[in-house]
C-alpha cells in the first residue's frame, strides 16, 4: 500500500496463500497479540467462531 491505495495485484496474488494457511479453527477478529494475555490465556471469545 502507497499512501492510501491499496495494491489489488499484489492483494489478489496473496490471498490464496493466506487462504490456504486457515485451518478452521482462527476466529471470526484478529483481537491482537495481547488477547490471549489480557483474558487469561484465551485467543479470542468463543463468540468469534464463525
Amino acid at each position: 500500500m502507497a499512501g492510501d491505495e491499496v495494491d489489488e495485484a499484489a492483494s489478489e496474488a496473496l490471498c490464496p496463500t493466506l487462504w490456504s494457511r486457515r485451518t478452521g479453527e482462527e476466529s471470526s477478529f484478529d483481537r491482537g497479540p495481547d488477547h490471549a494475555r489480557l483474558s487469561g490465556g484465551r485467543p479470542y471469545p468463543e463468540v468469534d467462531r464463525g
